[in-house]
């Protein structure tokens, strides 16, 4: 790999990631916060690129690292493997997770209810929108006070699981997709289970008793269930 070579393919990373940062794409794998980190990144490499191009070669090549320049400080053909991130990006554009991962993720610890005092929903002539994971901790705490005869809408998308029971449910993600979490919220009073990994929109009220942790799980009778488009960040 010469050093024009090695230049290309950081140059080509820089411009996977900022392609990425300054639309939507990076929201299905990392969290919304980190945009601005990976524009800057991204401008570094293009930045490093340049460089690369168009710093003077060396005449006897011992400090280059290229392979045509000092046949000493040869690169790694494995280095072409760089550009494999990019590439399945531009080819295959992995969707978010979605209900193949919280289906398998069921079982795992809910996320527990904030310390600080629980607020009632506020007054509405209508149903309150509520978060998915919300929705689960306002049922676990104060004996579900907080949401018992209250109609609130939960958004997200349809897992099923082996019983053909199906859910309202998100995912959460504090840093990357790879420490992904889901929630979800059984669905009842509804016997048209929508697409798997579909957008809905449930409308209805709590099952009381249901809660993390009990037999039941979280449920909604649901009233209404109006599909929804996926928003552009899927993660909560």
């Amino acid at each position: 790999m010469t050093r024009t070579t090695q230049a290309l393919v950081i140059g080509f990373l820089g411009a996977v990631l900022l392609r990425l940062s300054l639309g939507d794409g990076y929201l299905r794998y990392v969290s919304e916060w980190m945009k601005w980190p990976l524009v800057a990144t991204g401008v570094v490499l293009l930045g490093l690129t340049a460089w690369m191009l168009l710093r003077p070669v060396p005449e006897d090549g011992s400090k280059d690292g290229s392979a045509e320049d000092g046949p000493g400080h040869k690169v790694p053909a494995m280095t072409w493997l760089a550009i494999l991130p990019g590439v399945i990006v531009f080819v295959a554009s992995p969707p978010s997770l979605g209900a193949y991962l919280a289906e398998r993720r069921a079982g795992d610890p809910v996320a527990a209810a904030p310390d600080a005092e629980i607020l009632p929903l506020p007054a509405s002539d209508g149903p309150v929108d509520v978060e998915v994971a919300e929705f689960m901790w306002r049922a676990g705490v104060e004996d579900g006070s907080t949401i018992e005869d209250r109609d609130v809408r939960l958004t997200g998308f349809v897992s099923t699981d082996e019983s053909g029971s199906w859910y309202v449910t998100r995912i959460a993600i504090a840093c990357c997709a790879a420490d992904a979490t889901a929630s979800r919220v059984r669905v009842e009073g509804h016997a048209d289970v929508p697409p798997r990994d579909s957008w809905v929109a449930v409308t209805g009220r709590w099952v009381v008793g249901s809660a993390p942790g009990a037999e039941s799980e979280t449920a909604i009778e649901a009233t209404s269930v109006q599909p929804r488009e996926a928003p552009a960040n899927t993660y909560q």
